[in-house]
């Protein structure tokens, strides 16, 4: 973001001339009122990104000169001011619209990076609303995925069918969705079926439907799946999960474009658009025998493969905030502030659950530390051994005995410890499953000084 426009609502002359000089000093505009009515007034004729407020005001009630900006300026984020006892004002400012808060005294250091993360917060914020805007929930800037989108447009605006390619996790589903929504058919259903969660015994009664009659808990029609896509989107998601024989059936209706019920005699004609997703290698599946050729050449009409996460680690920050602003309107909870060394974890790991697995891990952290700056310590211990452990590896030498690789890779990996936790030793210990006497001993026989 450029040129961004700070207002500061602060009662103490002295102090208000200190922040807006601070604030000033970094770059940003900021504009000073000395309270409640000063500040609606600036607030009436001048936009702004930051809402610096004190909720302590000498002529209005701070949280409801708050809630009136905001909600006059929904664009604008609010960092509220307020002493140690008044905690429980500042949780009520929370649930009335502010991003974050802080507490007097206030370091300026710290405030000056959480006018920053805000910033940064609300740039990702604005290109969110882009991505959404241009490709309803794909949110993305990196060029694979917008080389991709752009694709799938022009197929969108044809009748032919799409096969999904990619790892679990990766955004197939989200791609239908798009698929559909840039169709003829997007007035129309989009029908979803996830091939693997029907059972096989289920699966073609599922599929095509059930007469009335074709089985004793049969007691009434029930039209199939394929027929509730008509004139819409059919998405079979982890097709290579069908039977044999559904396989057969699924190639003749698309062939002919007409639908049998289980024990009904009359044939029904559909008109659906087939999108359809694997995370399997379907080549692999027809060279084995379980997965039917001619069935594979129909599906793969126009093969759409979407990248995993480690290939687009550009979007990563940008899909942490979006998780956290969907969080943040479930939970109500405080914003979610990431050091940037947890940052750069969050960047190196290789995410083989892919965006859902990075989803769940804001989730974890938005539930777990409402409002605490996240440091590595509080990631997940499996994604920071992850991380540490390939780090070492991918340097580590080889054509020396076991036990000195050994001691090396401790070492290591105790240094990575002591770092991701400013070296507090205790802390260290603890992480590691040590007393804190073994590690000393360790450190020492290490001589590592520190």
């Amino acid at each position: 973001m450029n040129n961004v426009r700070i207002l500061i609502v602060e009662d103490d002359p002295l102090f208000g001339v200190s922040l807006k000089r601070s604030i000033e000093s970094v770059g940003y505009d900021a504009s000073l009122a000395k309270n409640g009515l000063d500040a609606l007034q600036i607030a009436s004729e001048q936009r702004f990104d930051l809402l610096l407020q004190d909720l302590q005001l000498p002529d209005a009630k701070g949280l409801d000169v708050m809630q009136d900006i905001l909600a006059h300026q929904p664009a604008c984020r609010a960092l509220v001011m307020t002493g140690y006892a008044s905690i429980d004002v500042a949780v009520e400012a929370m649930k009335r619209g502010a991003t974050d808060f802080v507490t007097k005294p206030i370091p300026m250091e710290l405030l000056i990076y959480k006018l920053r993360r805000l910033v940064e917060f609300r740039s990702m914020e604005i290109e969110i609303e882009f991505c959404q805007g241009k490709k309803g929930n794909i949110v993305s800037k990196c060029p694979l995925i917008r080389d991709l989108l752009a694709t799938a447009t022009l197929v969108a605006e044809t009748d032919s069918t799409v096969m999904l390619m990619g790892e679990s996790g990766t955004g197939k589903e989200l791609m239908a969705e798009f698929i559909h929504n840039a169709s003829k058919q997007r007035t129309r259903p989009l029908i979803k079926v996830n091939c693997a969660a029907i059972p096989e015994n289920l699966v073609e009664s599922e599929l095509f439907g059930v007469a009335r009659g074709a089985f004793t808990d049969a007691q009434r029609d029930k039209p199939g799946l394929l027929e509730e896509a008509n004139r819409g989107t059919l998405f079979l998601d982890e097709v290579a999960e069908l039977p044999l024989q559904t396989q057969a059936k699924l190639l003749r209706v698309l062939d002919d474009r007409k639908i049998t019920r289980l024990g009904d005699v009359r044939v029904r004609q559909v008109d659906f658009r087939l999108v359809t997703a694997t995370n399997r290698n379907l080549r692999k599946m027809v060279e084995e025998k379980t997965f039917r050729e001619d069935l594979w050449y129909r599906l793969n009409v126009i093969p759409l493969v979407i990248p995993p996460l480690r290939e687009r680690k550009v979007d990563i920050p940008l899909l942490i905030a979006y998780f956290q602003m969907h969080q943040q309107k479930r939970q109500e909870k405080f914003s979610l502030n990431i050091s940037p060394e947890a940052l750069d974890l969050l960047c190196c790991y290789s995410y083989p659950g892919n965006v859902r697995e990075l989803k769940h891990i804001v989730e974890q952290l938005c539930i777990l530390y409402p409002n605490e700056l996240i440091t590595p310590r509080q990631l997940p211990l499996s994604l920071r051994d992850s991380i540490w452990i390939g780090h070492i590896f991918e340097s580590f030498p080889v054509g020396r005995p076991l036990k000195e690789a050994v001691s090396e890779f401790e070492m290591k990996y105790i240094e990575k410890v002591l770092a991701s936790v400013s070296g507090k030793k205790t802390i260290a210990a603890e992480i590691l499953g040590l007393s804190r006497k073994v590690l000393w001993e360790k450190l020492t026989k290490f001589h590592y000084y520190s």
